[in-house]
């Protein structure tokens, strides 16, 4: 078996699985490097769950054993072994030890921003962007830490495209906007591992209504990743205590402008008309100087 496969394996049989199962595949979709690197034991315990929770995976999987799983992601390993994949997976292993934090982390982020790009998501960028164009609405639905993705991505949407409703949730009202969403709507919900309950329940009720969703997410068994017409998958787990936004929003960035460019001519005059209100409410600053709006310094602080 191929690693992808094997990845198309888990997402099949993700139903099929119990809850402790289905959290451990999970776990080998987004930490792939770290299976090929570490002991089953090792991995295990960096996941918080008992070894023998891989074991029984693996054999739900169709696998004799863990170590058969792990074969493949080893191959597949050192298939990529060049450039910031090879490097992250270094600092990662034995040679860990001499890397700082900060090396680590940006290696890590390297490597998520190369392996985000894959020909699935390549593939899946120019369909969502063909939709996107044609869809009657389309909303952004995000919370916690991946609001910040949904506003950036909104802001710039909205300079070309009027139909676009950002879902803050402020006051608690996330879901609030997709009360009027439906068939010809398109909902592109953003979460990562830990999931946000708000945001799978939001999914849950655009499906329902009849609008197609698009995950931006870490892994294709994701909670609520089963609603999903199209998914763009990208890791986020780096070496610290939080994960790292930053391949995801490389995604939506490329999705932004392969939108903008399905959009054709249309989307170029509202994006100058943006430009010019923009301009006339002097809305940015480009020059270096000191503005004359300055607050001067009062004579006692001299």
């Amino acid at each position: 078996m191929t690693f992808d496969g094997l990845m198309q394996t888990l997402r099949d049989r993700a139903g099929d699985l119990s809850p402790q199962l289905q959290r451990a595949a999970m776990l080998l979709e987004t930490h792939q490097h770290d299976i090929a690197l570490l002991s089953m034991r090792d991995f295990a315990r960096r996941c918080d769950l008992p070894p023998a929770t891989f074991s029984r995976l693996a054999r739900a999987l169709g696998f004799d054993d863990f170590a058969a799983l792990r074969d493949i992601c080893v191959n597949h390993l050192r298939q990529q072994a060049d450039g910031f994949t090879g490097r992250a997976n270094a600092l990662q292993g034995d040679d860990a030890a001499g890397a700082s934090e900060a090396e680590r982390i940006g290696m890590a982020i390297g490597a998520h921003v190369q392996s985000a790009f894959s020909p699935a998501n390549l593939a899946a960028l120019e369909t969502v962007a063909s939709a996107l164009c044609k869809a009657r609405r389309v909303f952004l639905l995000g919370a916690r830490s991946c609001l910040a993705l949904t506003h950036a991505f909104g802001y710039a949407a909205q300079l070309f495209d009027d139909k676009v409703t950002l879902c803050a949730g402020s006051g608690n009202t996330l879901a609030d906007p997709l009360r009027f969403c439906g068939e010809g709507d398109i909902v592109v919900a953003v979460t990562f591992d830990p999931y946000t309950r708000e945001v799978v329940e939001a999914m849950q009720y655009a499906h329902a209504r009849g609008a197609r969703l698009v995950y931006v997410t870490d892994s294709a068994i994701a909670p609520g990743a089963e609603l999903a017409w199209q998914h763009l998958v990208a890791p986020v787990a780096i070496p610290s205590f939080f994960h790292s936004l930053a391949a995801p929003m490389a995604l939506l960035d490329a999705l932004l402008m392969t939108w903008f460019r399905h959009a054709g001519p249309t989307a170029l005059a509202h994006l100058a008309d943006s430009d010019a209100q923009l301009k006339q409410q002097a809305a940015y600053v480009r020059s270096a100087r000191r503005s004359e709006a300055a607050v001067a310094v009062p004579p006692t602080q001299r």
